[in-house]
């Protein structure tokens, strides 16, 4: 089970580096781990101010915040301040009432196919951010209980480390939203290396791609498995495995999505993947929201099914969940076969130990 283990992580890897760009930037692990740093920025929207303002770390006391309320949000390896998950839930937020959205940008630490310097450049945003976050707090600009770090693929685990950094001096972070937490380079049960429930009062976690990009295991509070987050509708073929960039950031478009929904993304309790998978659980009472307005009570791991196009939210239509790995994965049947024939060994896959 070990050599599987070692096996996803890298698959993934040599997705994350093969498939990039042709154009090849000049990948570095940065040495300046002081902050400010001229290769990390941050940027405040406000419902004043929806398009930005860059934020002057040396003179924050003049912040224009508009309550002591903040969603960060962090994105992954090639994403920048105009990119998902910024592009996508900025116009979503600012909707709601009483939201300061502070946006990190670290494109120049994170450029394809840089992935490993990526992962380990991710460590000194975090000391900055959190730097940042605890000025916030010692002005009193900020609660310590409203602050919410949304973070994607490479950032869901930047911000588990920078809730830890903020421990040592102020408090645990109160809420960390991770979307499609990378795989590469976190697939350990070490918690310290990777975003895990200790890392805030409360962890919510959506699995879109956990054959390539995400990790399968779930590592939050309450984790959510949409189409048993190993295929997406409408990315592609599943066999081409560069659908799974789309499965990745599908993550952001279902929880932009809830935000408002009437229809709300219902998903049942079953003990985990491998159990759904193979049928041990079916639809039941134990029901939870996906996404924005999940509860932080909520405990366990959920599946849902989505429409193939926006709208996505189902409600608590659970009809035809298709539990099928045949077919909906790059992985030969072959395989597949030898997962199915491994039966309890092969749910050591879905959970660390």
């Amino acid at each position: 089970m070990f050599k599987l283990w070692i096996l996803f992580a890298y698959l993934s890897l040599e997705f994350l580096i093969g498939t990039a760009s042709d154009l090849q930037p000049q990948c570095f692990k940065t040495p300046y781990t002081s902050c400010p740093n001229e290769n990390i920025s941050f940027w405040l929207h406000t419902p004043l101010r929806p398009q930005g303002i860059l934020v002057d770390t040396l003179h924050l006391a003049g912040l224009p915040l508009t309550s002591k309320s903040l969603k960060v949000l962090i994105h992954s390896m090639g994403g920048s301040r105009y990119s998902t998950p910024n592009s996508v839930l900025i116009p979503k937020l600012l909707q709601l009432p009483d939201v300061n959205i502070l946006v990190v940008d670290y494109e120049k630490l994170s450029p394809e196919p840089c992935y490993t310097e990526s992962s380990y450049n991710i460590h000194i945003v975090a000391g900055c951010l959190a730097q940042l976050l605890a000025t916030l707090l010692s002005l009193g600009l900020l609660e310590a209980n409203q602050l919410h770090l949304i973070g994607l693929g490479l950032g869901a685990h930047a911000a588990a480390f920078t809730s830890n950094i903020l421990e040592r001096t102020h408090s645990k972070v109160s809420h960390i939203t991770a979307l499609n937490p990378s795989k590469a380079l976190y697939l350990t049960p070490d918690i310290k290396q990777r975003i895990d429930p200790s890392d805030a009062e409360f962890v919510d976690v959506i699995h879109t791609d956990v054959m390539v990009l995400g990790l399968m295991q779930p590592v939050g509070h309450v984790d959510f498995y949409p189409n048993k987050g190993v295929v997406q509708p409408n990315c592609g073929d599943p066999k081409d495995i560069k659908s799974n960039y789309c499965y990745h950031h599908r993550s952001v478009e279902y929880y932009a999505e809830s935000i408002f929904s009437p229809t709300k993304f219902w998903a049942f309790r079953c003990k985990d993947l491998y159990g759904f998978i193979v049928g041990e659980c079916q639809p039941n009472d134990d029901l939870v929201e996906l996404g924005y307005n999940t509860p932080r009570t909520a405990r366990g791991n959920y599946f849902l099914a989505t429409n193939d196009y926006p709208p996505y939210a189902r409600g608590e239509q659970f009809l035809n969940l298709d539990r099928n790995l045949e077919n909906q994965t790059f992985l030969p049947k072959e395989m597949i076969e030898m997962l199915g024939k491994m039966k309890d060994g092969a749910r050591g896959l879905t959970t660390f130990h």
